[in-house]
């Protein structure tokens, strides 16, 4: 990894279920898992139904989702899903 920072926030139509800054993230899309880092190029994918992981500072979150899109743009990651749930 290279040791930069972004920002993500997870939403659903109820409202912001998590958001903050991370290292990398591993989203599911309807084309399989995507990994995003810091400066990662411009993307809009859709969105599959499961678990989104988000690494930060050597600790791991994990959030169940439902379908929806995912958007990477300017060192940010924005999730638009049906819903999200915080995962222990």
């Amino acid at each position: 990894m290279n040791g930069a920072s972004f920002t993500f926030v997870v939403a659903t139509p109820d409202g912001t279920v998590t958001r903050g800054d991370c290292d990398f993230l591993v989203v599911p899309t309807t084309r399989g898992e995507m990994g995003v880092l810091a400066e990662h190029a411009p993307v809009v994918a859709g969105v599959a139904t499961g678990e989104l992981r988000v690494h930060s500072g050597g600790s791991q979150t994990r959030v169940r989702l439902g379908p929806g899109l995912v958007e990477v743009l300017d060192n940010s990651v924005r999730l638009f899903v049906t819903h999200a749930e915080l995962m222990e």
